[in-house]
């Protein structure tokens, strides 16, 4: 599929996605869903693809939906009544089940889907250019994408609700300060460390890696006794893999070569 609205990059076992609409700062629209929906469904699938990137090109990271996309599927309701299907949830799934890291570098403005995509990665990290806005009250609708139930979680339900009430705008520092985002960095130095984490990532095991997302994200939605029997599970499986017995195999050398050397 030839993508006109994304752009794709990669470079060994990590991938960056760009939101690739900067004329009108990568606003999400019919067309991206779909490209994102192919992507995602694709890179699940590629083994050589082990830690994935997410940013936006030009000054922005997401300005939100297309308002002339908003517009017509209003006067189209108007026109011809609720479509079957008009809303739909088959991205939002596809992100929440993909079992590979997502690492999001917020390099600009974030508005309404351009806010709410980060929560559906990983790690999140900013520019300090940043902005942030759950705008969604402010167009006469609501948050999607997960955010209700990833957004909570993430920051508390007092202050959730205060950037979905209030639609505000804020800095980086702020989204760092509530933990929506996990560190603050120099415009130049976003991609660069995105990078590098990526890296430190792509460097492990991937089983393991891929294991551990998927224990984490168990553990957000079940009780402890819930998660207790699944980590155990988890755990008992990875002690079976070839990775472990590499990894452990790899480690023991290195650290008779250390024995040896002290």
């Amino acid at each position: 599929m030839e993508y006109r609205t994304i752009l794709v990059e990669k470079k060994d076992y990590i991938g960056t996605l760009y939101l690739n609409r900067p004329e009108v700062l990568n606003a999400f629209s019919d067309e991206m869903r779909e490209e994102l929906l192919h992507f995602l469904q694709e890179a699940e699938k590629d083994d050589q693809l082990r830690v994935l990137i997410v940013s936006g090109k030009g000054k922005a990271f997401c300005a939100g939906g297309d308002l002339k996309l908003f517009k017509k599927r209003y006067e189209d309701y108007r026109r011809e009544g609720q479509r079957e299907g008009a809303i739909r949830s088959l991205l939002s799934k596809v992100l929440a089940r993909f079992p590979k890291p997502m690492i999001a570098a917020v390099n600009g403005t974030a508005v309404g889907f351009g806010a709410t995509l980060p929560l559906n990665c990983d790690i999140r990290i900013a520019s300090r250019k940043a902005r942030f806005s759950f705008a969604f009250a402010r167009l006469g609708v609501t948050p999607e994408l997960g955010s209700s139930y990833l957004l909570p979680r993430l920051i508390g339900f007092g202050q959730a609700a205060e950037l979905v009430f209030t639609a505000k705008m804020f800095d980086a520092e702020e989204a760092l300060r509530i933990g929506l985002i996990s560190r603050v960095v120099q415009p130049e130095d976003l991609l660069p460390e995105a990078e590098k984490m990526a890296d430190e990532i792509a460097r492990l095991p991937p089983a393991a890696i891929m294991a551990a997302k998927r224990l984490l994200r168990h553990g957000s939605h079940s009780t402890l006794d819930q998660a207790l029997d699944y980590e155990a599970a988890v755990l008992q499986h990875s002690f079976q893999t070839p990775e472990h017995y590499d990894a452990v195999c790899r480690m023991l050398k290195e650290l008779e070569l250390k024995r040896r050397a002290s």
